[in-house]
């Protein structure tokens, strides 16, 4: 058995330190949206990487996936690239632990300063993944002040996810529910529920070094039969949803039973992994609100399984 001193040493020795530059932009569209600019990771061994092409290119929504795992730490600085515009934008994260000066509020609410973005003056935000912090989790504006701009609801907003320190997941498959060995994901999918569309991206972990790819509104996802794949599901805005996905069954956190839908509210969430198509075979296999005013406006997509 380690000591429990070492076994802290050990894990904040393997912490990667995160440098992470995003922008607030506005969208043709009128909507807001956050893009990445710059994503360099500082390994515990020294090693330098840059990820920042394994972003999309330009604003989007929901804004760039950031990943991160149990003991790493980020400086994120936000800049203000909203053109016609001198109000603030900020970046408020949800799960991690930070200090007051990176709670993304202003001073009318912190007591201590706006902790925003203003133009031609960038913010930096500290975020530590301390351990217990693992989830799938929002990150958004909130910049709610006098005068504010707070557009949160106007497409700033985007997703953190902190994988556990052991690489590993439960999840129900074949029947069973085992740990999952995150290396073994072939794909993830982020899906925000915002008032009645779906807004998605894919994680692409087949493409080498991994890519991140916008889906836009009420996406059809897609998977080959047997593969593992990880859906993340979040809320936004002011309805409440109930997620629902045809023939697949899945596990939430801390329980044994499957399920096949699950209820959604402002920025609550869930996250899980089902094997394409077990039992059911290749389809078009359908998601939506199961709030049936909700679908009948549109909020429906398909998880597309292929052979």
């Amino acid at each position: 058995m380690w000591p429990a001193a070492l076994l802290a040493a050990s894990a904040a020795s393997a912490a990667d330190q995160h440098l992470i530059t995003l922008k607030a932009s506005a969208m043709p569209s009128g909507q807001l949206a956050y893009e990445m600019v710059s994503h360099k990771v500082k390994s515990s061994t020294g090693k330098e990487s840059d990820l920042t092409d394994r972003y999309a290119s330009g604003p989007t929504i929901p804004g760039p996936t950031l990943v991160m795992k149990e003991g790493d730490v980020a400086e994120v600085t936000l800049q203000h690239g909203i053109a016609d515009s001198a109000l603030p934008v900020s970046i408020h994260v949800h799960g991690v632990h930070f200090k007051i000066d990176s709670d993304g509020t202003m001073k009318v609410l912190n007591g201590v300063a706006d902790e925003a973005a203003f133009p031609d003056k960038p913010y930096t935000y500290k975020w530590t993944a301390a351990p217990g912090t693992a989830g799938t989790w929002a990150y958004h504006d909130h910049a709610f002040g006098n005068p504010m701009l707070g557009a949160e609801d106007k497409g700033l907003f985007g997703t953190l996810i902190i994988n556990p320190a052991s690489g590993k997941v439960p999840a129900l498959i074949d029947g069973k529910i085992v740990d999952v060995d995150l290396a073994d994901v072939k794909r993830e999918f982020i899906i925000w529920m915002h008032e009645t569309t779906f807004w998605g991206q894919e994680l692409n972990h087949i493409i080498e070094g991994g890519k991140e790819i916008p889906l836009w509104t009420n996406p059809t996802v897609g998977a080959r039969l047997g593969e593992k794949v990880r859906f993340h599901v979040m809320g936004i805005g002011t309805a409440f949803h109930t997620f629902h996905l045809h023939a697949h069954r899945w596990i939430e956190p801390g329980a044994t039973a499957g399920v096949d839908t699950v209820n959604i509210g402002p920025i609550s969430r869930t996250s899980f992994i089902v094997k394409a198509g077990e039992g059911v075979g290749p389809g078009d296999w359908h998601y939506h609100c199961h709030v049936i005013q909700h679908m009948q406006s549109g909020m429906m997509g398909d998880f597309r399984v292929i052979e």
